[in-house]
């Protein structure tokens, strides 16, 4: 649907009269203009308010009519992303994760994104995210211990199982 100058303006001082970026989110929503149109409002409308992204970013994430749209087609795009990054192969089952594999994922954990080390260890991404959620809850356990935060130690914790890491840290 195209505007005329006189419907964009009108939109346009919609937005600029904002007062709070809840407002700002709430108006934009209801917006007619293109994305490109407001983007480039955005950015007049923070700098003539002073507020950041960050704010705008807040009160977009607390918007419920935000959170509607942004959760459409969500399980659809999920499912297509694991799909699409599912590297076992014609591996069936769940992979077995070696000392040595653990050691090296410990290794490449910082440097790698999910999707690298699924390809790297031919597995899927949530197996990959399972191992890196333990490598957090185990550091987080030994810091809770004030022990020092060696890989060796955080190798043999993660050998109980998630359910298990999760007790103890609750417990600590």
């Amino acid at each position: 649907m195209k505007l005329s100058i006189p419907k964009i303006n009108e939109e346009k001082n919609k937005l600029m009269t904002a007062k709070t970026p809840e407002e700002y989110i709430e108006r934009s929503l209801k917006s007619k203009l293109g994305s490109g149109q407001k983007g480039s409002i955005t950015v007049k409308w923070l700098k003539k308010t002073n507020y950041t992204f960050a704010d705008l970013q807040r009160a977009r994430t607390n918007n419920s009519s935000w959170k509607e749209i942004k959760g459409k087609g969500s399980y659809a795009r999920n499912a297509k992303r694991l799909e699409k990054y599912n590297f076992k192969g014609s591996q069936k089952g769940k992979k077995e994760w070696t000392k040595e594999n653990l050691s090296e994922l410990y290794d490449l954990n910082k440097t790698k994104k999910d999707w690298e080390l699924a390809e790297h260890f031919h597995t899927s991404l949530p197996a990959i995210n399972h191992i890196r959620r333990k490598f957090k809850l185990a550091k987080m356990i030994m810091e809770k211990k004030n022990e020092k935060i060696a890989k060796k130690k955080i190798l043999l914790i993660i050998q109980k199982n998630e359910k298990a890491l999760r007790a103890e840290l609750n417990s600590l």
